[in-house]
């Protein structure tokens, strides 16, 4: 009996740290994004975008039944151009970009990008964003085509090679000119002080036995 609780209460701890293995795999958002699409003179809600602490995004687009829309932001949608805005669950952070509104007038599959450039803690600090062709904008339509597909790509801040700096030459108060180097010491004058303490010992440490020795003869 002892012996079958011990190896239920063995596989219990055994499934324990399996399933805390496994949720130490999933990665967690660092930041959630609102993606709003600027359409009709307004910013409609088309997409969530989670950015994780593994350096991966995902990006998934919404219904259009009843879509969230943008009232309370700066950005301006403008006849030629078309807008997204990146608005983040987490702070009051707002990203906004654009691209000639005509890049999506194609008869075919009209594709976006999102380039996230990240902090190396993986928060957003700034989006770059872009969508169909510059070839539409030669072609006889005129409808802007909603976007079928998006890709997300992450960039982290890259820190560049850190300069190499020479000290400033110390100048000489009195003289006005650069102090030069002292020249270099003995190895006698760095380490007298050990030295001195050393043949003082073994000075003393040397005269006892002759004085035994003395006393012996006699």
């Amino acid at each position: 009996m002892r012996l079958a609780y011990t190896v239920v209460v063995f596989l219990l701890l055994c499934i324990s740290a399996a399933v805390a293995a496994t949720d130490a795999l999933v990665p967690a958002a660092t930041e959630k994004f609102e993606v709003f699409h600027n359409e009709a003179a307004e910013f409609v809600q088309r997409g969530e975008l989670q950015v994780f602490d593994d350096g991966t995004a995902q990006y998934q687009s919404i219904g259009l039944q009843a879509p969230l829309r943008l009232s309370d932001t700066s950005a301006i949608a403008q006849d030629d151009s078309y807008t997204v805005v990146m608005r983040s669950l987490n702070s009051s952070a707002q990203f906004v970009a654009s691209v000639k509104k005509c890049r999506l007038n194609s008869d075919q599959k009209v594709e976006e990008t999102f380039v996230i450039h990240t902090f190396e803690n993986g928060n957003v600090f700034h989006i770059d964003y872009d969508a169909g062709s510059s070839a539409n904008c030669q072609n006889d339509h005129t409808e802007t085509k909603p976007v079928t597909f998006t890709r997300v790509l992450l960039k982290k801040r890259a820190l560049g090679p850190v300069p190499k700096l020479n000290a400033a030459p110390a100048i000489d108060m009195s003289t006005g000119r650069e102090q030069q180097p002292e020249p270099p010491k003995s190895f006698l004058a760095k380490y007298w002080y050990y030295i001195v303490p050393i043949v003082l010992l073994l000075m003393i440490g040397g005269e006892e036995p002759q004085q035994e020795g003395n006393t012996r003869r006699q």
